[in-house]
């Protein structure tokens, strides 16, 4: 049916533009951790994508997930249903539109452009501060403005539901904030800033992170504790698409501290715990060998620091190198190389490891 809209003393209808995609993946590891080798074929993550055009100046996108629980080495298995994204956006200028809903967190090029179609990523993983200190999703309110003047600036500010939400309540008056700016200065380039602050209550996380401290409290580790932490991440972007090359930086800063909403007593005793300075590093570099084929090599540097009491610490790298090659528009192969291991001058982690991955990622309208 069409949509009634008023103009005037007169009534029109228009037929909204609805698109739909299904985006999906297949993946085969094999990795060697001390001499054992391990291998499997997994089902990967399998995205219904839509996108409405209601209005010249009201849109809808929406992102349902079905993931699977479990991966090599573990022992849960199945799969989940997520809504990762639902916004309603209202574009009044170029330089401002209001979304509300539940979004990707502006805080980085990747969590701002990739979505979960791994047809268009440009590695098989996304960087290992996904799995750290990235708020990947926010559920709340956006304004937003984008390609305003020469240097195409572009900015977001949002206020919402913090990461010990769930989907359903927030349960606090304390809200998550995000102020990002960027600029595309040329043409293929974004240069971007971002930071975001929220409370971390009684150190747990919900359905809007991209980590949880529950794992740092089931590895044992002594320093986890019920504590509300401060939680601020400042991220840099950096990203070119010239000729044959593409090239993304990215780096974080975060840092968790103890919040005063604690018990004063509490705070004393973990004083010499609560403030830690964490860092991550990404390094992406891709090549066009061919109209068709691109060979790729990345760096991914974490660095959490060992009297943090949200995260598991560690001091990881991951080498890698791969090549992408696409049987069309819809369908994608990669192969990556990749190696696991801890920064010159450190302990070598548990997790120290060879791995080579194979992934086809597709698309159906």
């Amino acid at each position: 049916m069409g949509m009634l809209l008023f103009n005037g003393a007169h009534l029109q209808a228009q037929e909204p533009v609805t698109q739909f995609q299904m985006f999906g993946h297949l993946t085969s590891t094999a990795e060697i951790i001390e001499n054992d080798w391990q291998s499997d074929f997994s089902l990967g993550e399998h995205d219904f994508f839509v996108v409405s055009k209601i209005t010249p100046r009201i849109s809808f996108l929406s992102e349902t997930v079905v993931a699977p629980t479990g991966g090599m080495g573990h022992s849960s298995s199945g799969f989940k249903v997520s809504i990762e994204r639902a916004r309603l956006k209202y574009q009044h200028r170029e330089w401002l539109s209001i979304i509300v809903g539940k979004m990707h967190t502006p805080v980085n090029y990747w969590n701002d452009v990739y979505h979960h179609g791994r047809l268009f990523f440009p590695t098989i993983d996304r960087p290992r501060s996904f799995g750290t200190a990235i708020p990947i999703h926010t559920l709340g309110l956006r304004l937003q403005g984008q390609n305003i003047g020469g240097i195409n600036l572009g900015y977001d500010l949002v206020i919402g539901n913090g990461m010990s939400s769930t989907d359903i309540s927030d349960g606090s008056l304390q809200k998550s904030l995000t102020a990002a700016v960027h600029i595309k200065p040329k043409e293929g380039m974004r240069i971007g800033l971002s930071a975001y602050r929220d409370l971390i209550k009684e150190n747990s996380t919900g359905s809007h992170s991209g980590h949880s401290s529950t794992f740092h409290y089931t590895m044992g580790d002594a320093n986890w504790y019920p504590v509300d932490l401060n939680f601020e991440l400042y991220c840099f972007s950096f990203y070119r698409n010239r000729g044959k090359w593409e090239t993304l930086l990215e780096t974080t800063w975060n840092r968790n501290s103890l919040s005063d909403t604690n018990d004063p007593d509490l705070v004393s005793v973990l004083d010499s715990l609560g403030r830690s300075d964490n860092t991550t590093f990404y390094a992406y570099a891709g090549r066009k060998v061919s109209k068709l084929d691109r060979i790729y090599g990345l760096l991914d540097i974490s660095n959490v620091s060992e009297a943090d009491l949200h995260l598991k610490s560690n001091k990881l790298t991951k080498f890698g190198f791969g090549w992408s090659h696409d049987f069309s528009a819809l369908v994608r192969s990669q192969v990556q190389f990749e190696r696991y291991t801890g920064l010159a001058g450190y302990e070598v982690p548990a997790d120290d490891k060879w791995e080579i991955k194979l992934r086809i990622a597709y698309c159906l309208y």
